[in-house]
């Protein structure tokens, strides 16, 4: 058994154990603020009310896109996707970060390896740019992924951008880019990272064979 795969069960068994209290505490506060609007609608606007339930949808939209992201990818790989699947759980757990992002897919449907390449290299970016970049993905084709930043402040982690021109793992000190590193070898794809400046940034993922 691969170290890879050995994570990857190990991520399921916590993933699991963790989604289930945190689905029912976002299912109990939704079914508290339906009774609150019919007897109490004041509590609503309460700030100690309106923190624990944007909480509890963080830690639920967190648990959601670390579980796609680390607990299976290996098997099913090259599995169909629903774009609309992806775009959620990537909105979701976006919209409690610092970076924007927008798609452009014309396809109804994406491969299960792009759309992990993309969530793990989305976690990437959150540590690199700081807040205001804008992501932009789009499936070029069924083959070829590409992301683009535009990251208007211009600042970066240097030591991240480092790590991602690095093709040895062993080589490459940020654990999530080495992590992303691997997929795309086990994937047996391609990446290629070009930057312009530090404020426009494009990463381009594409099958090797």
């Amino acid at each position: 058994m691969s170290n890879l795969d050995l994570f990857s069960r190990l991520s399921r068994k916590i993933f699991h154990d963790l989604i289930n209290p945190a689905s029912a505490a976002l299912n109990g506060m939704e079914l508290l603020k339906y009774n609150l609007a019919n007897t109490d609608a004041q509590v609503l606007k309460d700030e100690t009310f309106q923190l624990l339930d944007m909480s509890i949808k963080k830690i639920t939209a967190q648990i959601t896109f670390f579980r796609f992201c680390y607990s299976d990818p290996i098997n099913e790989k090259d599995e169909n996707l629903s774009i609309n699947f992806i775009n959620n759980i990537i909105h979701d757990y976006i919209g409690f970060t610092r970076l924007k992002i927008i798609n452009q897919f014309d396809h109804e449907n994406m491969h299960k390896k792009h759309a992990l390449l993309l969530a793990n290299t989305i976690i990437v970016l959150q540590s690199l740019f700081p807040q205001g970049a804008e992501i932009n993905y789009e499936l070029i084709d069924r083959d070829a992924l590409t992301i683009r930043i535009k990251n208007p402040t211009g600042k970066i982690n240097a030591e991240i951008l480092q790590d991602f021109h690095i093709r040895e793992s062993d080589d490459i000190k940020n654990i999530q880019v080495r992590y992303l590193n691997e997929l795309i070898n086990i994937y047996e794809m391609k990446q290629e990272l070009i930057s312009q400046d530090d404020k426009k940034i494009s990463i381009n993922l594409w099958n090797a064979n």
